[in-house]
């Protein structure tokens, strides 16, 4: 979450929410008990509709940028929002990163 547009992303276009798995009461370990969330467990992401049903499957360990903007992109589909360009574009260019950028040079006369 460290990179600019992902932090974008999650403002714009969702309603971000931090709820800590460390605690033994009060309201965030009632809402990590309503989704079946272990305390003490490694971070997670989940991506809700209006009810608190997840849109997408829960995300977790791969907090690469592909990984959390595949995520938030297969949310917005399955929301039936639109996707912004720029939101596309910097989608592309994590997953890109993530296969591997080869290297091409091209001689000119």
């Amino acid at each position: 979450m460290s990179h600019p547009l992902i932090v974008e992303a999650a403002e714009s276009l969702f309603t971000p929410a931090c709820i800590y798995n460390n605690v033994s009461g009060g309201h965030d370990a009632q809402v990590l008990k309503s989704f079946k969330e272990p305390t003490w467990n490694y971070p997670v992401i989940r991506i809700v509709d209006q009810n608190g049903q997840d849109l997408v499957p829960r995300h977790s360990k791969d907090f690469s940028r592909a990984g959390l903007w595949s995520t938030m992109q297969a949310a917005l589909k399955k929301s039936d929002r639109t996707i912004p360009k720029w939101f596309q574009f910097t989608a592309a260019e994590a997953a890109t990163l993530k296969r591997g950028v080869d290297t091409a040079i091209f001689g000119m006369s």
